[in-house]
């Protein structure tokens, strides 16, 4: 499991083990000290183990009948 510093590696929602503060992350980003315990050691547990597709990864959605102006 993730600690605080580390860089997420998957998009996802994550829960600290100290206090189960939630939050959303994106893979890149240093995970964060945990809001409740600022400058401690705070490890994050993934909330689901299923892979949240990235935006880019999504189907285009496409209105029938819209057009361009």
């Amino acid at each position: 499991m993730p600690i605080n510093g580390e860089i997420n590696d998957r998009f996802g929602v994550f829960k600290s083990l100290c206090c189960d503060a939630e939050i959303v992350i994106a893979d890149g980003v240093a995970f964060p000290d945990c809001p409740r315990h600022p400058h401690l050691p705070t490890t994050w547990s993934p909330v689901v183990d299923e892979k949240f597709p990235h935006v880019s990864q999504l189907p285009e959605f496409k209105k029938s009948g819209d057009k361009a102006a």
